[in-house]
């Protein structure tokens, strides 16, 4: 019955599709498979968290750093005669 709600259109379209997977399923299911969509969305969301930290300090070391030019005193002993 639910099936007559739906226009052609609806079989070739993924939401339609998942819409009428869903409200033919028992409501066990459903609920499961929300919580599994959930799921995949929070590990999605760490990657992308992840990712963008990785992205962040890569860009910190890229940056050029300024040059540091110390200055080393150097003394000399006197040079000894040559025999």
């Amino acid at each position: 019955m639910a099936e007559a709600e739906y226009v052609p259109e609806c079989y070739a379209c993924p939401i339609g599709t998942v819409s009428m997977a869903v409200q033919s399923a028992a409501p066990d299911a459903t609920e499961h498979l929300i919580r599994a969509g959930r799921e995949l969305l929070g590990a999605f969301k760490s990657m992308l968290e992840g990712l963008d930290a990785f992205l962040n300090t890569m860009e910190e070391r890229s940056k050029p750093k300024p040059a540091v030019v110390q200055s080393i005193p150097i003394k000399r002993s006197p040079r000894k005669p040559k025999r």
